[in-house]
């Protein structure tokens, strides 16, 4: 699906694979294209098995601003429909409506109107270090998890001691 306009053209296999074995640097540049491609697949693989929707989205937004490779603090993209966008992420489109909204009240993306949006690199952050802008900062985080807990005995343990024992069941013999 095409997000702007552009233009196509097809080519047959047969043609491809003659040309691919004729210029050497086509078949460079076509190999190159496809690990990029591979790359990518396993990325957003990767994406969709160990981030959630809300990362995902951020994900894609930046992807499409292309942060990284351009030195920009704001890149503008085009707006997406949000059944497109929860294509994208693997969600529906009531959670892009919720994460979009979330990620405009925090600065992260700014709708100037038409058919634009804009996508500001602090939405990085989200992708990077679960930054909702509570204050909370990954050195906070990494303090935090070196701390032992303020005493033992607290609510995670009294929960445990609710729940029944486990208990082992003998397999039969055969």
């Amino acid at each position: 699906m095409a997000v702007t306009n552009c233009v196509l053209l097809h080519i047959e296999k047969h043609v491809m694979l003659q040309t691919l074995s004729l210029e050497p640097r086509l078949s460079a540049l076509f190999v190159k294209y496809l690990l990029k491609r591979n790359h990518r697949y396993q990325e957003d693989l990767i994406d969709q098995l160990f981030n959630s929707s809300e990362k995902r989205l951020a994900r894609v937004l930046l992807l499409m601003a292309q942060f990284g490779k351009k030195e920009l603090s704001e890149m503008t993209v085009p707006r997406l429909s949000q059944m497109t966008m929860a294509e994208m992420v693997g969600t529906s489109p009531s959670r892009i409506s919720f994460f979009m909204k979330r990620f405009r009240k925090l600065g992260f993306i700014k709708n100037e109107g038409g058919d634009t949006l804009q996508v500001h690199s602090s939405l990085l952050n989200v992708v990077l270090y679960d930054d909702d802008r509570t204050g909370v900062t990954p050195a906070a985080h990494t303090k935090k998890a070196l701390q032992p807990p303020a005493r033992r005995g607290g609510s995670p343990d009294q929960d445990r001691a609710k729940k029944p024992p486990l208990h082992t069941v003998p397999i039969g013999r055969r």
